[in-house]
């Protein structure tokens, strides 16, 4: 049978876009020892956490810094992919990444598609950026209101139930940010972590608040494939938290970046330090009894 040559271009590249695919597939400890090479998603619109310096070109900030300390713990090279918030959770899924370090909420939804690292390296809640003219004061202000958000975030559909606010859901940071400056929505929906890490620029502070009380407070996981559930990678990154945790690391990576102190980060130092009976009250790996604390 003879095969056009349409045909054979068309195997040509679905092979070698299997070859590449294969190749960034999630792996386990051992291979990417092997590979010498560490796959990190983080996010690219994220000021502080994850984001693109303007005058580099590369993807800065606290989260890609924790990647490279895994890197080098490991002796391998650092790659960072740059993911959305609704790109991340099939990064790891689809094998984009080995890992990924991504401001990601730990939900039970998420437990279901992903493999979630504990201890938790990080925490935050929901808050409100909007015009100081808008004058919000309680959440129960937001009915029947449009509110901007990014797709992907866990408590969009909070937010619309519990306060009948009308979320407008874009695809990224930078587009809810733009919508918001342009008026199209009243208030922007976000971690409050990151509307007081924008607060500190005058271009927000001159016109925005953060006018709420937080609500939602979830912790942030590292995330891997499932397949990975109990194997080497993942006992590896809960010991590597448990002593970011333990030496104070997370809060030295987070002042470093001028990140407003964390009271999770320093509860779980507290905890991680914590001894009874001359034994670490949360013991040296995570296990059915480790306090939920210490989580």
């Amino acid at each position: 049978m003879m095969t056009s040559k349409s045909t054979i271009f068309s195997l040509v590249l679905c092979s070698t876009f299997f070859m590449l695919s294969m190749g960034a597939q999630a792996t386990s400890l051992a291979e990417i020892k092997q590979r010498g090479k560490l796959i990190v998603g983080v996010k690219r619109d994220v000021l502080l956490w994850g984001f693109q310096d303007n005058t580099s070109g590369k993807i800065v900030g606290m989260e890609p810094d924790l990647a490279q300390s895994i890197a080098n713990d490991l002796g391998v090279k650092l790659e960072l992919v740059g993911v959305l918030t609704a790109e991340r959770i099939d990064a790891v899924k689809h094998g984009q990444v080995d890992i990924l370090i991504a401001t990601l909420t730990d939900t039970p939804e998420r437990q279901k598609e992903l493999n979630l690292i504990t201890p938790h390296y990080y925490s935050s809640g929901v808050n409100l950026l909007t015009r100081k003219t808008e004058n919000f004061k309680e959440w129960t202000d937001l009915k029947n209101r449009r509110v901007c958000s990014r797709r992907g975030a866990f408590y969009n559909r909070q937010v619309t139930v519990t306060y009948g606010a009308d979320v407008v859901a874009l695809y990224s940071n930078d587009r809810s940010k733009q919508a918001l400056r342009d008026g199209r929505c009243a208030a922007l929906v976000y971690d409050d972590m990151s509307i007081a890490a924008m607060l500190r620029a005058p271009e927000w502070a001159n016109d925005f608040v953060m006018p709420m009380t937080t609500i939602f407070t979830s912790p942030w996981s590292i995330a891997i494939a499932p397949t990975e559930r109990g194997g080497e990678l993942e006992k590896y990154l809960s010991k590597t938290i448990i002593n970011w945790h333990r030496s104070g690391y997370l809060q030295q990576v987070e002042k470093s970046w001028a990140i407003p102190p964390s009271r999770f980060l320093n509860d779980k130092h507290k905890i991680w330090n914590k001894k009874v009976d001359n034994k670490w009250l949360c013991g040296d790996s995570i296990s059915p009894s480790t306090p939920k604390e210490c989580l």
